[in-house]
This record gives structure tokens, C-alpha cells and sequence, in this order.
């Protein structure tokens, strides 16, 4: 797994990691959140779906029982090991940039898009999301995921924003959507196995110093809460967030 949160490969997971072993039970959960939802709302009709910065390709695998399903994400050996690990004759793996509307407009329309940990990534979370409105078929559906709590000290520089709950329902209300369900999972990290990762997976990649400093320094109520979370629970409290939209 590199990056912690940024990617995770089910097949090489480090048993020994409780971080990691938790983390691919989160990602992996939403897909099948996901593909239970598209199942029962579209009657089993085969679907045309996009898994948009679809990472290794195990949630692209597991969407593709339902139809025809596109993965898409940025990083070119990602893409390869995607093709090496999960691909199928549903299944279509591409590189391509979630901002690049242009390029993602060439792909077509869809029954279906999920997008599990991208808003957080993109440069404009309202374009992004107006883009998925776009492409998607009459009767279309999406899956939104995303985590709720803040992550910008540690997931620096690739989160761009966290959003709250009531930020994303002011979201997906301005995008023309509308919640069909929701879900909120509260997780928590424990101290020790924080330090485990860092110390055992060299590929994680870890803020310097001085953006711990400057993000607390503009944000000191994170930082009370960071305290509070590691006093009381003796860790990190992660919270998901999962839309099911149309």
C-alpha cells in the first residue's frame, strides 16, 4: 500500500499492518456498498459503469459483475498493475485525469459513475460533480465517497479540501442531485499502529514538518481536536462519508 490512504493493493495488503488491513476494509466496503445499490436500484440490467481515479483496479473488478465497467485513474504503473491484477473482458482500464474534462467527455456516457476518494483530490469539487451529472445517462445513478474528517495535516499535499457533511449536501443539492441514502462510519486509528506504518512502509508519504507547524498554526482548532482524539481514544478518528445520488 503507498501513501496510506492514497492507494491500496488487497493482494499485497501487509497483514501485520493493522492500518493497512483497515484501510482496505474501508475502500473495499464502499464498493461493495456500491455495487449492491446499483444492483437492486437498476433491476440487475447490465450497466455501463465509470470508476473514476479507480486505483489498482479492485473496486473496478467488483463493479464489472453488473456490466460493462471503466477504470480511470491518473498514474500510468497504477494503471498497469490494474491491468496485470484485475481485468476481465468487462473491464477497460485507462489513464486519464479526473480534471481533464475533455478527455473524460470522450469516454462516452454512463448507467453509473463512482468516485470513491476523489473529490478531495480535484481541483474544483463543484465542476467535478457537474461533470458527472453531465455524463450520466436519463435515469443515471452515482456513489460518492469521501472521508468527513479532517485530513489536510496529514494527507498533504494531495488532499485539496475536506468537506463536512453539510458542506456536501450543499454539494450535491447545487449539482442537481439528489440523496437517495447516506452512510457515516466512524473509524479509529490507533497511536501504536500509526507509528508501526510509519516506521515499516517506506512509501508512505509523510508532510514535513514544517506543514504540521503552518496548518495548525492557521488551523488551532485541529489541532485541539487532534489532542482531544489522541487523550480520549488514543488515536485518530477517521469518519467516511458514502452518497448514493441520482
Amino acid at each position: 500500500m503507498s501513501g496510506m490512504t492514497e492507494r491500496i493493493y488487497p493482494k499485497d495488503t501487509n497483514k501485520e499492518s493493522p492500518i493497512q488491513m483497515l484501510m482496505s476494509e474501508i475502500l473495499t466496503h464502499r464498493y461493495k456498498v456500491a455495487c449492491d445499490w446499483l444492483k437492486k436500484r437498476f433491476k440487475n440490467k447490465p450497466l455501463r459503469i465509470l470508476d473514476i481515479a479507480c486505483g489498482v483496479g479492485y473496486g473496478t473488478e467488483m463493479l464489472s459483475e453488473l456490466g460493462e465497467a471503466v477504470g480511470i485513474d491518473i498514474d500510468h504503473e497504477t494503471i498497469e498493475y490494474a491491468e496485470k491484477h484485475y481485468s476481465n473482458d468487462r473491464v477497460q482500464f485507462h489513464v486519464g485525469n479526473a480534471d481533464d474534462y475533455s478527455y473524460l467527455e470522450a469516454l462516452g456516457d454512463f448507467d453509473a459513475v463512482v468516485s470513491s476518494g476523489t473529490i478531495e483530490h480535484v481541483s474544483d469539487e463543484y465542476v467535478f460533480l457537474k461533470w458527472i451529472r453531465k455524463c450520466l445517462k436519463k435515469g443515471g445513478a452515482c456513489v460518492l465517497c469521501f472521508p468527513s474528517t479532517f485530513t489536510r495535516d496529514w494527507a498533504f499535499p494531495f488532499h485539496k479540501r475536506d468537506i463536512s457533511p453539510k458542506q456536501a449536501r450543499l454539494l450535491i443539492d447545487t449539482c442537481d442531485f439528489s440523496i437517495k441514502n447516506e452512510f457515516h462510519r466512524r473509524y479509529r486509528f490507533r497511536m501504536k499502529d500509526l507509528i508501526y506504518e510509519k516506521d515499516s512502509n517506506r512509501a508512505l508519504p509523510v508532510p514535513p514538518m514544517k506543514h504540521w507547524f503552518g496548518y495548525y498554526l492557521s488551523h488551532p482548532h485541529h489541532f485541539g481536536r487532534r489532542l482531544l482524539q489522541m487523550s480520549v481514544g488514543g488515536g485518530i478518528l477517521f469518519t467516511d462519508q458514502q452518497y448514493l445520488l441520482a
